[in-house]
This record gives structure tokens, sequence and C-alpha cells, in this order.
């Protein structure tokens, strides 16, 4: 499965679950956008973005975030989040979430498909210190879960 993250760019918010870590060495994670979303759009004029990876308990969060446009609304107040600004970006970061990664843009990889890849080199980290892995949301075959149970399904 894949940590469903919550990318941010200027003062928008965007439920992501394409999403993986790229290189330790510079560190690195890359996220798959869509190009009609406004993030793709964001992302492309800004160069940066943030990395926010919520709980498995945020998952009514991650819901709003992922079912409204920041085009028609602010996510933040929306979805009760609270915008923190970045220290080596420009963009917010999510106060609420126990896991933040600041990121450059150093690649896009663009070819024939439904995402556009942007590769973000980890600028800044923050972790709370009690943040296990464990209480990460993963999406893995259409399904939202936590660590060993499925929260929600998806089904078509």
């Amino acid at each position: 499965g894949f940590p469903v993250v919550l990318v941010t760019v200027d003062r928008n918010i965007m439920t992501a679950a394409a999403f993986s870590f790229y290189s330790f060495k510079p560190p690195s994670v890359m996220v798959g956008i869509m190009p009609q979303q406004l993030t793709f759009e964001l992302i492309s004029a800004r160069k940066e973005f943030g990395i926010n990876i919520p709980r498995a308990d945020q998952v009514e969060a991650v819901g709003i975030c992922g079912s409204i446009s920041g085009r028609d609304a602010d996510k933040y107040a929306r979805a009760g989040l609270t915008p923190l600004k970045g220290l080596t970006i420009d963009s917010f970061l999510i106060a609420e979430c126990p896991v933040n990664l600041e990121c450059r843009v150093v690649h896009e990889v663009d070819f024939e498909g439904t995402h556009h890849w942007f590769i973000g080199e980890i600028l800044t980290a923050h972790v709370e210190e009690d943040y296990a892995r464990d209480d990460a949301l993963m999406f893995w075959a259409r399904e939202l879960r936590a660590v060993g149970e499925v929260i929600i399904r998806n089904d078509e």
C-alpha cells in the first residue's frame, strides 16, 4: 500500500495516494498529480510543495480535502485544519499532521498517462516525537486502510 498524503501548495490542499519516497540521497519524494487539478497548476508555477502525512484517525479531513476543489472552497476551513507557514518554502503546511515535508521541485516526469510526476527534494522535515509509521493512513486496492484494518472501501 501507499501512504495517503495531503499535498499543500500555496494555501491549497489535495489528497493524494500517488506518492512514494524516491531517494535517500538527496532525500526526495515523488507525487503524481493529474494536470486538470488546481494543485498541478500551483506546483508548476511555484516549483514547491508540502507533503503532510495524516494519521489514520484524520480520515474525515482527508475525505473532505479529496472531495472538493480548492477553486471553490478554502479546504483548511472546510476540513477544520490549521495552515502552518513553511520554514523553507512559501507554501503552507498542515499543523494537525504529525509529519510535514517541505519540498522543492527538482524534476518533473511527464509521459503519457493520467498523472504527471513531480520529484521534490526534502528541504525541511517536521516529525512529531511520538509519531509511529503504523499511525499512517494507507491506500491499497481502492481502500483506505489503517495498518491492519480497512476503513473505507471505494466500490465503483
